[in-house]
């Protein structure tokens, strides 16, 4: 997808377009028993999940994933980097030159990862106290530009949002030491882009403070019709849980720049349920019962496009 372009922005000239994602597979699993999957990903018990169903389920992320076509991807909810090599693998001849994994905490069922076409320069992981996840710090080269990736994938709601707040103001303190650099935010926050019933998105909104352009931090969901503003849908309920959040130093016409109105969420008709809804992984019985091999994930990705400007 990466583009040259010769097209003039005011006294600038654009030199490369790349594009950024997000995108929560659903419990990407591998078919080997090591303690910590969730009961329905535990390999040859009642509920089948088995290496026929995982060779399903990576076809069909593969299939999102290249239809996407980004540059660069967040994933969250892998288990581990052998899963996300055969993930790789899968993509055929649009996989991933470069890609990261954490070192797993033992207690920690799945993880954020990242597929990139651009070298990684190093990385490093934010931890937190009597927190399974840390916040991964991703530094990529764009062009012999760095650009630095937090990658999130923080408690999700169900939980209380003081363990959210925790992410939010830990990110916050590592970025006032940033003010300078280009970086995205980005995964899945398991927050809405607004402060909800019962403080719910307080941590992203009020705390790490993103939200539309008057705020420290840019939201990009502020660039869609309110009513398009959804990557998850539970019931009728439809929320932003992932997020692509930047600084004012990619709007600032210099060095790696956010083209405007490039936010999108991303879906093709087979990502999509009867009701318009993210066409998740099916296992019958409300999630208790065996694995359909039907399905993507209950997320949509998001993607945005960003460009280097020669200075």
């Amino acid at each position: 997808m990466i583009r040259w372009s010769l097209l003039f922005i005011p006294f600038l000239l654009c030199a490369l377009e790349f594009k950024v994602a997000t995108y929560n597979v659903e419990n990407l699993f591998d078919a080997q028993k090591e303690g910590n999957e969730y009961e329905e990903y535990v390999p040859h018990n009642k509920h089948g999940w088995n290496e026929a169903m995982l060779q399903i389920k990576i076809a069909h992320l593969a299939r999102v994933i290249s239809d996407m076509d980004a540059d660069i991807i967040a994933l969250a909810e892998v288990e581990n980097k052998v899963v996300l090599q055969r993930l790789n693998v899968a993509l055929g001849a649009r996989a991933y030159p470069y890609i990261f994994f954490p070192s797993k905490k033992g207690r920690v069922s799945i993880e954020t990862a990242l597929l990139s076409r651009f070298p990684i320069e190093k990385s490093s992981t934010i931890t937190l106290p009597d927190q399974a996840r840390g916040i991964h710090r991703i530094t990529v080269t764009v062009e012999n530009k760095p650009l630095d990736l937090y990658i999130n994938h923080w408690p999700a709601y169900v939980e209380k949002e003081d363990e959210r707040l925790l992410y939010a103001k830990t990110l916050h303190n590592v970025l006032e030491k940033e003010s300078n650099r280009e970086y995205i935010l980005l995964g899945d926050f398991n927050s809405p882009y607004q402060e909800q019933k019962g403080h719910w998105g307080m941590g992203l909104v009020t705390f790490l403070q993103a939200g539309d352009k008057n705020a420290l931090l840019y939201n990009l969901w502020y660039d869609l019709p309110q009513d398009k503003r959804y990557s998850h849908s539970y019931g009728k309920q439809k929320n932003t849980l992932d997020h692509i959040i930047i600084p004012k130093t990619l709007l600032n016409h210099k060095g790696i720049e956010y083209k405007p109105a490039s936010f999108t969420v991303f879906i093709r008709p087979y990502m999509l349920d009867d009701n318009g809804n993210p066409n998740r992984w099916q296992i019958s019985n409300r999630g208790r019962g065996v694995h359909q091999g039907i399905g993507f994930s209950d997320h949509f990705p998001i993607t945005a496009i960003f460009h280097t400007l020669n200075d």
